[in-house]
C-alpha cells in the first residue's frame, strides 16, 4: 500500500493542486525523499476521511493555506470572546 501510495503522489507532480503544493512545501524542509512519504501520508490520510465519512472529495486548491487567515491577533480575540471577555480596539498603537 505504501509503495501504491507513493506512485499517485508521484502522478500528482505536474498538477496544480493541494497535494503537489504540500510536496513542494516539504522539499524545501526535510527533502526529496521525506516528502514522497510525508505527501504519501497525506493521500491516505485523505483517503481514510473519505471512506469514514462517506463524503466526496473536495479540493481545497494548492493555495489554500495562503487563503487562510493566520493573524495570531484575531485568533486571540476570538478565544478571549469565546471564554467571555469582552475586547474593545484601543487608540493606542504599540510596536
Amino acid at each position: 500500500m505504501k509503495t501504491m501510495a507513493v506512485e499517485c503522489v508521484l502522478a500528482t507532480s505536474r498538477q496544480n493542486n493541494r497535494i503537489a503544493s504540500h510536496r513542494k512545501r516539504i522539499t524545501k524542509r526535510q527533502g526529496k525523499m521525506k516528502r514522497r512519504i510525508a505527501s504519501a501520508h497525506l493521500l491516505v490520510t485523505i483517503a481514510y476521511n473519505i471512506l469514514k465519512t462517506g463524503e466526496p472529495y473536495h479540493e481545497l486548491g494548492s493555495n489554500y493555506l495562503e487563503e487562510k487567515p493566520n493573524n495570531k491577533e484575531l485568533k486571540m480575540i476570538e478565544y478571549l470572546k469565546k471564554k467571555g471577555y469582552s475586547i474593545a480596539p484601543s487608540k493606542q498603537q504599540t510596536a
